[in-house]
Order: C-alpha cells, then sequence, then structure tokens
C-alpha cells in the first residue's frame, strides 16, 4: 500500500541513513517497527512511502532493509552463488559499519 510521506504520525521516531535508501525504520510511539521504502509513481513524479513489513525488535528491521536492498536493487539476475553472496556481504559491511552499539 502506497502513502504520502507526511503520513507517518508526528510522534514516531524515525531512523533514515544513505546506507540504507531507499528504505528507512520508523518506531511508533506505542513501540511497534516498521520498514518503509521511498518510491516515485505516476506521471507527475509524485513520492509515496510503501510499507515493507512490521518487524518485532530494530534488529529485525535492519535485517529486512539488507534484505530488501539485495533483493530490489538494480541487479536482478546474479551468474554465480558467489556473486549474490558478495553483493550481501558488501550490504551488511556497509551497514555494520554505521555504528557500533554496545548492549
Amino acid at each position: 500500500m502506497l502513502r504520502r510521506p507526511d503520513s507517518i504520525p508526528a510522534g514516531d521516531t524515525v531512523v533514515q541513513d544513505p546506507v540504507m535508501e531507499p528504505f528507512f525504520i520508523a518506531k511508533s510511539q506505542s513501540g511497534g517497527y516498521t520498514v518503509y521504502e521511498r518510491v516515485i509513481k505516476g506521471e507527475k513524479n509524485t513520492e509515496y512511502i510503501k510499507t515493507i513489513c512490521y518487524p518485532s525488535n530494530f534488529n529485525g528491521a535492519l535485517k529486512v532493509v539488507a534484505r530488501e536492498k539485495l533483493n530490489s536493487g538494480t541487479q536482478k539476475v546474479y551468474n554465480s552463488l558467489q556473486e549474490y553472496i558478495a553483493k550481501w556481504k558488501d550490504i551488511q559491511t556497509a551497514m555494520e559499519t554505521m555504528t557500533t552499539i554496545d548492549l
């Protein structure tokens, strides 16, 4: 379902980073997470957001973003399993090096 970008409630926390584009994560005031994708549609190139899923935690949200980046990019054909895995590792490395979180 496509929504207007300004439809995310003002009290939600939005996490966006160039490494994750066109995806971003929102955490609602009630505690749930949502992964969104930015999309442009129509003759007027209208910007929308598309709901991807509702992961139960932030780590799950990051994993969804990584999987979506791998499978929704411009490259749809991989000539080997090694090529696919290398792309996956590149995405993981880019996301892992954004910050270190100590728990």
